[in-house]
């Protein structure tokens, strides 16, 4: 339920603010969604005996002069319908929505060694070609039995494992005799 009210409050964003000045509004919106990861303030946001009027002068009232006099009037209304504590999705919408506009995502790759990065440009191409969007690609510290892809915003996983490879040759033997 609350993703769809940040999802009307991120789409009132986009139709007041140009789209080359999202990337800055994001910015500062992650800026006070850093502040959400102190439990003291998670605590006061979320607080019923606090009024929205007080939350809003401790989080964004401080921030005036940096913020965009749009987003700080969105944030004003949030804070009036009670809905401050929405600043961490309504910053994962935008964030999405403007990746969605420049048909940019990022991805991440897992596997049982460090990839070249030729071997990373050609999954980044090969993917592209596959979903029409431009695809950075970074490799995670984690180790996987093979080859893991994952471009979450777009719903992409590409999962490549020896002992998956070797249980299915082995049942194919098997059907064969």
């Amino acid at each position: 339920m609350n993703e769809l009210i940040a999802k009307r409050y991120a789409k009132a964003l986009r139709e007041l603010i140009p789209e080359k000045e999202l990337p800055e509004q994001l910015r500062l919106l992650r800026t006070l969604e850093a502040s959400f990861f102190d439990p003291k303030v998670e605590e006061l946001v979320r607080s019923p005996l606090v009024r929205g009027t007080e939350k809003f002068h401790l989080l964004v009232e401080p921030l005036k002069e940096k913020i965009d006099p749009r987003l700080y009037r969105l944030l004003e209304v949030m804070s009036e319908k009670g809905r401050l504590d929405l600043i961490p999705a309504l910053a994962e919408i935008l964030d999405f929505e403007i990746k969605r506009l420049q048909n940019r995502f990022e991805g991440t790759v897992e596997a049982d060694c460090k990839l070249p990065k030729e071997k990373l440009a050609e999954l980044e191409t090969a993917l592209e070609h596959y979903s029409g969007a431009k695809i950075t690609l970074k490799q995670t510290g984690k180790k996987s039995d093979g080859l893991k892809v994952e471009v979450d915003d777009l719903g992409l996983e590409l999962n490549v494992s020896k002992s998956r490879l070797k249980s299915e040759l082995l049942d194919f033997i098997q059907r064969a005799l």
